[in-house]
């Protein structure tokens, strides 16, 4: 500890009132976590309710800003598809800004502040988008939410892995997985109820952070945080919130392991860039998850979330685009808890490699019925539930592995010194094809049409395939250890 740390080593009742109980360990019952711990946990999660909800946008608000009706368009002219590229690829560009800055900011703050100032931001970025009449707003507002949104996944992740114990660290990251899911089915529902009203969607959309910050009182500043920065008080009348403590020596214990945990291994050597290319087994990680984010980028998932309404609306099928959007929405949540349970049963390879099959298939189907529905080739009446099928096999597919299994993947291929260095580069990779990848699909539906674009994301789907059996190792039940020596073969 620093010679100038005044911190007192002796607890005081007024700042932490916990029974003077003696205890020799750290038992199951006193672990137990309080209300204000599940609060904290679930006023961090709303803030991506509103991102989940945000991502639909495209499917939701896009269609309202192309109608030729000036009374429902706040534009007073249909947006064009250049237009809509920019303000769809602006988002990746300062969410690659915003992993760069915003760990660094979070340390900085602390984990709370970040949060209550990140949803304070996104509120006046969806006001600005509820009340703009001209595109260039948009393309602004879409630029901050990219860095807003980005920086919302970054704290909310952290905040809720280091408030959780361990025994329920497991599925507080699950609710955390199941939150922009359930965002994205927020607004499509609210997107199908008032289709016609971009004022009344965008300040809908904004309500989680509305009541995120009105649950800001009741949050706790991360332990771990406070730790790091030698605030010892702090961060012992933190534990005995979240924590059901009964005696001093439990919540000494607790704060003792985490002051262990969060200064060992500061003498590790800085890893840089240029480190992660001298060795085989950190290549081979680096390109192993380039790929895996690739993958699920060019899938089509984003586009199909984003564009679900529009894709079904144009494919003239039995339901509604808004009645689908529903569907996949609730489909999709659905197997995101599905997927929690069925991950260590089946390993992660043949997860993945089932799941891309899934999306290639199903992907290239989808483009198939747009080819024949385009061009006249055939009658569309009796394969009209094609496209339904197809979004079906889809969602399940994606849901299963290929959405959430890469972040778990690149967390267990790299060693400890070298993951910051590759999270970070893979991170700046995916930013760099989404921002590719969502400028693009508009201008391609234009110039070549939808099945174009669908084919083409089947196509490079099954390439991805190809390459995720060659090169992917099997990570279930192996030591990190053992996945290096995989690796280095």
């Amino acid at each position: 500890m620093p010679e100038n740390d005044q911190t007192p080593l002796l607890y005081d009742a007024d700042v932490i009132p916990i029974p003077n109980i003696e205890s020799n360990s750290l038992s199951k019952e006193t672990q137990k976590s309080s209300w204000i711990f599940y609060v904290s946990a679930f006023a961090a999660d709303l803030l991506l309710l509103s991102v989940g909800s945000l991502n639909v946008f495209p499917s939701v608000v896009f269609p309202i800003l192309k109608n030729n009706n000036t009374d429902i368009n706040p534009f007073g002219e249909p947006m064009t598809p250049i237009e809509e590229s920019i303000i769809m690829s602006v988002s990746g560009i300062s969410a690659l800004i915003s992993f760069l800055l915003m760990a660094k900011i979070s340390d900085k703050i602390g984990r709370k502040w970040s949060m209550v100032g990140l949803g304070v931001s996104l509120v006046g970025s969806f006001t600005a988008l509820a009340f703009g009449t001209h595109v260039y707003i948009y393309m602004l507002a879409y630029f901050l939410n990219g860095f807003f949104s980005a920086g919302i996944m970054i704290n909310v992740s952290i905040y809720n892995s280091e408030i959780s114990k361990e025994d329920n660290r497991a599925w507080i990251g699950c609710i955390v997985g199941l939150s922009m899911p359930a965002g994205n089915l927020y607004g499509y529902i609210f997107g199908a109820i008032i289709n016609d009203n971009v004022k009344l969607i965008c300040l809908i959309c904004a309500l989680p952070c509305v009541l995120h910050l009105l649950l800001a009182y009741y949050l706790i500043e991360s332990p771990t945080y406070l730790t790091s920065k030698w605030r010892k008080v702090e961060a012992l009348k933190a534990l005995s919130k979240l924590r059901r403590y009964t005696n001093y020596s439990d919540i000494e214990k607790e704060y003792q392991s985490i002051e262990d945990f969060s200064f060992t291994g500061n003498d590790i050597r800085k890893v840089t860039l240029f480190s992660l290319f001298k060795t085989r087994v950190s290549r081979k990680a680096l390109l192993i998850g380039i790929l895996l984010f690739a993958a699920q980028q060019l899938s089509g998932s984003p586009i199909i979330i984003a564009y679900l309404v529009p894709i079904f609306n144009d494919a003239g099928t039995l339901l509604s685009g808004n009645i689908i959007s529903i569907i996949y929405g609730s489909l999709q949540l659905g197997v995101c808890i599905l997927a929690t349970f069925i991950v260590n049963w089946f390993g992660r390879k043949p997860l993945i490699l089932i799941s891309t099959l899934g999306c290639a298939i199903s992907i290239l189907f989808l483009g198939a019925y747009f080819y024949i529905k385009d061009n006249n080739i055939a009658p569309i009446q009796d394969i009209r539930l094609l496209p339904l099928a197809c979004i079906v096999l889809f969602c399940i597919s994606y849901g299963i592995a290929l959405g959430p299994i890469p972040m778990v993947l690149i967390g267990e291929l790299f060693r400890n010194e070298q993951r910051a260095m590759g999270v970070a580069i893979i991170t700046i990779v995916f930013c760099l094809v989404s921002t590719g990848n969502t400028f693009s699909y508009p201008q391609l539906k234009v110039l070549a049409g939808e099945y174009l674009s669908l084919v083409l994301y089947g196509l490079i789907t099954f390439v991805a395939l190809f390459l995720l059996f060659k090169y992917l190792p099997e990570t279930k039940g192996k030591s990190f250890v053992e996945i290096q020596e995989i690796l280095s073969k």
